[in-house]
């Protein structure tokens, strides 16, 4: 079925529309796809980051204020030695502890008890500073202190937080725990305190677990993402959900974050894939709907312009097929403000650039690669040119004027093929511009040939005056590749329709020989032989052709 050019357009183009909206609708969902998706993979964890900076804020601020607290008490007992043994002195000295930490615990947030207890094997007493908050008003009050010796080391929720840190010997966070003392779940950062290598007591702050956890339990990743504590081990210590000690494992369906806290704990951050990617879903939706409107819109206007493209077109493919064939006639005036109009003017330029082409190739065809003057083939080509002319009667008479470079071969052999070049090429710019208004050709290694016609005919015998005139000049030149000598000999036509061009040739030639023989006569060499034998050749015809005459140099 063939078909018709508008149909062809209409598939090409819905085709290609077609390819390249789903081309773009596909890299589009992919770029959103991965850049949305990323996005939100890094909203996720930003928010992650910021609330595990907040909690390590928060134990850091409380870790700062415990070091500063024992910092206190080492410089007190270094400067009273009576501070852990004098009875009154000591109850003195634990008033003021209690009253600076009063002052300064409301700096931090989410603390419920701050404490200093000294070795009761020293002090031989249960005192010490206990301050816990109060719940309703949030203010701290003293509270009784534990009395260690009742209670045995391995008992955490009483004595915990004064054994384990001097077992261990350095300030530790302790996980969180459930305080009898002051019945309330904890997390405890204690120093212990030492002296000679002798436990002397503890300093320690404790922060409101549950309190930490509420605040956690309101911050919301997505939109039902949620965020959880373990410990070093990976055991629950809060969830949502969850009881403490169990491991959590996230569902398949499920996006988890850890980060590592400062008091050794890590808080986890849970969300779900289908939430993280529900903005990517959106995008790519509005994207499928914006490609198929698209679509749609181009289709339309695909359809609308078909038709105002089909003429045009037929007459681009028209003219376009007399370029391909030669006919650099061709036409393409098609003026429309459109990639059609725009194809017109290619194809115009694209003529232009040909047409200028081949007449750069025909220049070079034409054109002696040495010297620049037109070579043997432009010389024939002028020659059937002239013939078509004299026989129009365009041309009445010219003459042509053979020149042919003496001395080459001594200074190729002497002086080399490079300054014999360079010998050439003086030579034919000094014929042209003695004949400056007719044409110069290089028809051999050695031979130019100029055809006069117009001004340099009528005035030829002062230009072969001039021609001689300036090979005088440069007898006197520093190298010999400057010092031109030309033999020359010309042929006039008279009368243009009385004889041949091939005679004229021959008649210029015959006397460019006779100037030849004159100049190496007067120079005292021979001829050569190829000399010798032209000579022979023109002896044979002597008789004058009618309608010219004979010139030389």
């Amino acid at each position: 079925m063939r078909l018709s050019i508008q149909s062809k357009i209409l598939i090409l183009s819905l085709s290609s529309t077609l390819i390249g909206t789903l081309s773009l609708g596909v890299l589009s969902t992919l770029f959103i796809s991965r850049t949305t998706q990323r996005n939100s993979m890094q909203y996720l964890k930003d928010q992650a980051n910021s609330e595990a900076a907040k909690l390590n804020n928060l134990f850091e601020s409380h870790e700062k204020y415990t070091m500063a607290t024992a910092a206190g008490i080492y410089s007190q007992i270094k400067d009273d030695s009576t501070f852990l043994t004098d009875p009154k002195n000591l109850s003195r000295n634990i008033d003021g502890i209690r009253e600076r930490l009063k002052s300064t615990i409301y700096n931090l947030s989410s603390t419920k008890s701050v404490f200093v207890r000294f070795n009761p094997d020293i002090t031989h007493s249960n005192e010490g500073v206990y301050l816990v908050r109060n719940a309703p008003d949030g203010m701290f009050e003293n509270h009784a202190t534990t009395n260690i010796k009742q209670y045995s080391p391995s008992d955490v929720e009483h004595v915990g937080w004064y054994y384990k840190p001097i077992m261990t010997g350095s300030p530790v966070w302790l996980p969180p725990y459930y305080n009898k003392n002051i019945n309330a779940y904890i997390i405890s950062y204690v120093i212990p305190m030492f002296l000679d290598n002798k436990e002397i007591g503890v300093a320690g702050i404790d922060i409101d677990f549950d309190q930490l956890t509420k605040q956690l339990s309101q911050v919301h990743f997505m939109q039902s993402g949620f965020a959880f504590l373990e410990d070093a081990e990976g055991a629950v210590v809060y969830h949502p959900t969850l009881p403490n000690g169990l491991t959590f494992k996230p569902e398949e369906d499920q996006i988890e974050l850890s980060n590592s806290l400062y008091n050794g704990m890590n808080l986890i951050t849970v969300a779900p894939i289908l939430e993280i990617n529900a903005q990517r879903d959106k995008h790519i939706r509005q994207s499928i709907i914006f490609i198929l409107l698209l679509l749609g819109f181009t289709t339309a206007i695909t359809i609308f312009f078909s038709r105002s493209i089909t003429k045009p077109l037929k007459e681009l493919t028209t003219e376009a097929k007399k370029m391909i064939t030669g006919d650099m006639n061709a036409e393409f005036n098609i003026r429309q403000n459109d990639e059609i109009g725009e194809l017109a003017k290619s194809f115009a330029a694209a003529k232009f650039h040909i047409i200028q082409h081949m007449k750069q190739m025909q220049g070079l065809a034409f054109q002696d690669s040495l010297t620049g003057v037109r070579n043997k083939m432009a010389y024939d080509n002028y020659i059937a040119e002239l013939k078509s002319r004299i026989e129009s009667g365009e041309i009445k008479s010219y003459g042509i004027a053979i020149l042919d470079t003496n001395n080459l071969k001594e200074i190729n052999d002497t002086y080399g093929h490079e300054n014999g070049n360079a010998y050439l090429i003086n030579s034919c710019k000094l014929i042209c511009q003695i004949f400056t208004h007719s044409p110069v050709f290089r028809i051999g290694g050695d031979e130019f040939l100029v055809v006069l016609t117009g001004r340099d005919l009528d005035n030829h015998h002062e230009l072969m005056s001039q021609l001689k005139e300036s090979m005088d000049l440069t007898k006197n030149a520093s190298f010999p590749w400057k010092q031109i000598s030309i033999a020359c000999g010309l042929a006039i036509a008279s009368y243009a329709k009385a004889t041949t061009i091939a005679d004229t040739f021959n008649k210029a030639d015959k006397n460019m020989y006779i100037n030849k023989r004159e100049i190496k006569i007067a120079e005292h060499r021979p001829l050569s032989r190829d000399e010798e034998m032209h000579e022979e050749k023109h002896a044979a015809n002597e008789a004058q052709e009618p309608g010219t005459t004979d010139e030389n140099a």
